[in-house]
């Protein structure tokens, strides 16, 4: 069993992108953000529903929805688990955020917590993690 002092000692940051309709895309950005920020920043626990949830949908046999209705009350969990929510302006545009009904149902959910939203492209969003401060 691992002791309690190791676990809460980093951050722990929910990271949105949209993806339907660019479900390719959402997964290689998401990824690629994510590695970044724990690269930037040692101290921060990075969960990312797309790059965990994506491959899960593409196992061959298996029947996994990639839609919102399907892994909301996941993203729920673990935004409760969250100590802030940081959500990715993908490559394609603010739009898409924007539009994005799922992203839309985080931000909601999130509001409803209190706890901390940052919206942003990829680059602002590493050069705030190499900040080491909290939000």
């Amino acid at each position: 069993m691992v002791e309690k002092k190791y676990m809460n000692k980093k951050r722990k940051i929910y990271l949105a992108i949209p993806y339907s309709h660019m479900e390719e895309s959402s997964y290689k950005q998401a990824t690629d953000v994510t590695a970044k920020l724990i690269e930037a920043n040692n101290d921060l626990n990075i969960f990312s529903p797309i790059t965990h949830s994506h491959p899960l949908t593409k196992v061959e046999g298996v029947t996994i929805p990639g839609n919102w209705e399907y892994w909301k009350e996941i993203d729920y969990q673990f935004i409760d688990w969250a100590d802030e929510v940081w959500i990715v302006i993908p490559e394609e545009g603010k739009n898409k955020v924007e539009q994005s009904t799922g992203v839309q149902g985080e931000i909601k959910y999130t509001r409803r917590s209190g706890k901390p939203i940052v919206i942003g492209r990829a680059k602002v969003l590493i050069n705030l993690a190499k900040q080491k401060t909290k939000i």
